[in-house]
């Protein structure tokens, strides 16, 4: 990890579009995959030591309207957000407001029901917790309801927390964001927005869209797809009027690659903003983002999976089977995290890489990683070829 670097295209002055020689190759990938119907669309962004050395989007916000999606365009993140809210935690860690070694039940009481007492934050973190996924989590009519439904909640059968690991997209992070707010003193959207997405400079980033966002928006929107059959249509399920009923920490953030561009940048920069402010302290950070579980089977997944506290850690050492990676090229140290068949954010500090790519098209996991895969491969290819 370094200083930024003051080049042309500095992270505080994005521009509209950056894009060398040489990613003309990783371009016409994104355009041949809007050819064999995976997206309509993508964005990426990347920088090397907080200087923007590609930052650009190909093809159409809505399949087949002709608007163009930008490297503005607002996307849905899902789980690829998840480390804004590990961070907001590490913010409420340094201070010393808790500590992930904390059981949950510390901050919230009634979440100790049904053999939960020992479970701690770290736990929910790295996904070793053994809470039992509510699938109804998010159907919930408002977040009091999703929050009181997982504390009464079990656990999986004979679960010792930390000793497994599976993952679970959604519920374990309500309650990660239940404790922002009660530690916090603040409400979740507000906490982040203070200390985590104003502070960073992404001003583009929102945790949650309702529809009357997304009316404002308007073109500047992007619509996320199903492309799982042709002809694609716009996803039902990710819609703001379905996302967007209230904040999912671990899923409903929505915001342009560049955003994330910045965040990840700032995390190789030792937790250091643009402006010089020390967000996060480094051992705070190295705690988050170096492994806190390594070679634990994830029994969602099926393949063994090594996981920092909110980050998931190259893992292609065990696997290169492991989904949401970063590409054979990528360091051993790398870190970040994927989301829903559609986005990928990461970091390679051995490079000073900051890497965010966003398709608006959701092919299924297959297509998605296979799809992930020859993009980063051609990524990394040009990240050389720039150096």
């Amino acid at each position: 990890m370094g200083q930024y670097h003051v080049g042309v295209n500095t992270l505080d002055q994005i521009s509209d579009y950056v894009l060398s020689p040489e990613f003309e190759p990783v371009k016409d990938l994104l355009e041949q995959d809007i050819q064999d119907g995976l997206h309509p669309g993508a964005q990426l962004s990347i920088a090397i030591d907080g200087e923007l050395i590609a930052d650009f989007a190909v093809g159409e916000r809505i399949v087949n309207s002709g608007v163009a999606l930008t490297n503005n365009s607002v996307m849905p993140l899902f789980s690829s957000a998840k480390p804004i809210t590990a961070v907001a935690l590490g913010v409420l860690a340094d201070s010393k407001r808790l500590n992930f070694d904390d059981p949950v039940a510390t901050h919230i009481p009634e979440f100790a029901t049904n053999g939960k007492s020992a479970i701690q934050i770290k736990h929910i973190m790295n996904h070793t917790s053994g809470l039992a996924y509510d699938a109804l989590a998010d159907g919930g009519r408002n977040r009091a309801e999703v929050i009181a439904r997982l504390s009464g909640s079990g656990t999986i059968d004979d679960w010792i927390p930390g000793e497994r690991s599976a993952y679970i997209p959604t519920a374990g992070w309500h309650i990660l964001g239940e404790i922002i707010e009660r530690a916090g003193e603040s409400s979740f959207e507000s906490f982040v927005q203070d200390f985590i997405l104003n502070p960073v400079g992404m001003n583009s980033t929102f945790p949650n869209v309702a529809p009357a966002l997304a009316g404002e928006l308007g073109d500047a929107f992007g619509v996320m797809h199903d492309s799982r059959q042709q002809p694609m249509t716009v996803s039902a399920a990710c819609t703001p009027e379905q996302l967007g009923r209230f904040i999912c920490p671990g899923s409903s953030f929505h915001g342009p690659a560049h955003d994330m561009v910045k965040f990840y940048s700032m995390l190789l920069n030792d937790g250091v903003t643009l402006d010089g402010e020390q967000l996060i302290s480094e051992d705070t950070l190295s705690t988050l983002t170096t492994r806190q579980h390594e070679g634990l089977l994830d029994e969602t997944f099926g393949v063994v999976m090594d996981r920092g506290l909110g980050f998931f850690v190259d893992s292609q050492r065990h696997s290169p089977a492991a989904p949401y990676g970063y590409g054979t090229s990528a360091s051993s140290v790398a870190f970040g995290h994927g989301g829903k068949e559609s986005s990928l954010g990461f970091a390679d500090p051995e490079k000073g890489l900051a890497v965010s790519l966003v398709f608006n098209g959701m092919p299924g996991e297959p297509k998605h990683d296979r799809r992930l895969k020859r993009v980063l491969s051609a990524v990394y290819e040009a990240v050389e070829a720039v150096e």
